[in-house]
């Protein structure tokens, strides 16, 4: 029955390929010229990873885009009767209503650009200086830190959105406290400083905030893994990036994940050589740039070679 289901959308819809339990399709809502429509059969729903078209049920795609003898040949393989309405659901230019997080700093966090409190601001100063944070970073990241309070003797680093608003914010320890980040009590399911990230060129990935201080466009997942319901994750496909990956090198196996989920929506990613490094923060710039340039692209074909170029 499936097999047969898929030769009608088959007929109806542009195809491209199967990619696990998925057939993907192009959209015929958005039409973007990537093949972004997902559709499972066996669960008996769609979406499309750019305009967020979705549904519950794959007749609908059929009732829409097919002709009468292709409706009724699909009702037949499905027991169905054609009596119930349809409800899809668009974010994108068809943008669904999402929930904003968004928080308050700190009531006692101070900007470390031009601090004037030169006794209590040349501790977290000295501590971001040994990590080869910038006064210009300093700045562009509005760093700050906290002297007293819930985040005492910890550096600051506030995340904002699109919007310009305060949606997350990263807190580190700096005088090697046992708990080294104490964050907000909200989801990290964020775009980390996206209002400072330019959606029209390349995008680079990285585990931790101090990471991404290396180059503009560098964006912390806040962690080792990205889920494809995740805002980034949409966001990266929406806008169709190219990505370059640069986690830990502990992080390989997380790293193959996130890898192969962004190959099964289109989006071109390159992994940049991190061995040799505990994190992108502790590596050389010179070092980091040069093994940027080197970076190869990895597609369906490259991916069996890459999962085994490292070793553990």
């Amino acid at each position: 029955m499936q097999t047969k289901q898929t030769k009608i959308l088959k007929q109806v819809l542009d195809y491209a390929y199967m990619s696990r339990d998925e057939h993907l399709f192009f959209c015929p809502f958005c039409k973007h010229h990537k093949p972004k429509l997902s559709v499972n059969i066996k669960k008996n729903c769609f979406k499309c990873w750019v305009c967020d078209a979705r549904g519950k049920d794959n007749y609908y795609l059929v009732k829409r885009f097919a002709n009468f003898n292709q409706q009724q040949e699909w009702l037949k393989l499905t027991n169905q009767t054609d009596i119930c309405e349809f409800e899809v659901m668009f974010s994108g230019s068809y943008r669904r209503e999402k929930i904003k997080q968004i928080l308050e700093l700190p009531e006692q966090y101070k900007p470390l650009f031009n601090a004037t409190e030169f006794l209590y601001s040349q501790r977290p100063l000295n501590y971001l200086k040994k990590r080869g944070i910038t006064q210009k970073q300093l700045l562009d990241w509005k760093i700050g830190y906290c002297t007293s309070g819930e985040y005492k003797d910890r550096i600051i680093v506030p995340s904002f959105s699109e919007e310009g608003d305060l949606n997350y914010f990263v807190a580190r320890s700096y005088t090697g406290d046992w708990m080294k980040y104490k964050n907000p009590p909200a989801s990290k399911n964020v775009i980390f400083n996206d209002l400072n990230i330019d959606w029209e060129k390349d995008v680079i990935l990285v585990e931790g905030v101090f990471d991404a201080f290396k180059e503009p466009n560098m964006i912390p997942i806040l962690g080792s893994t990205i889920v494809e319901s995740s805002e980034l994750f949409q966001k990266i496909v929406e806008n169709n990036c190219k990505v370059y990956i640069a986690l830990d090198s502990d992080a390989h196996n997380k790293e193959k994940m996130i890898v192969l989920k962004f190959l099964d929506y289109g989006v071109e990613v390159s992994k940049i050589d991190t061995t040799g490094y505990k994190d992108i923060s502790e590596m050389p710039e010179q070092v980091y740039f040069q093994r940027k340039e080197k970076s190869k692209l990895i597609n369906r074909e490259s991916f069996f070679e890459y999962q085994f170029s490292f070793t553990f």
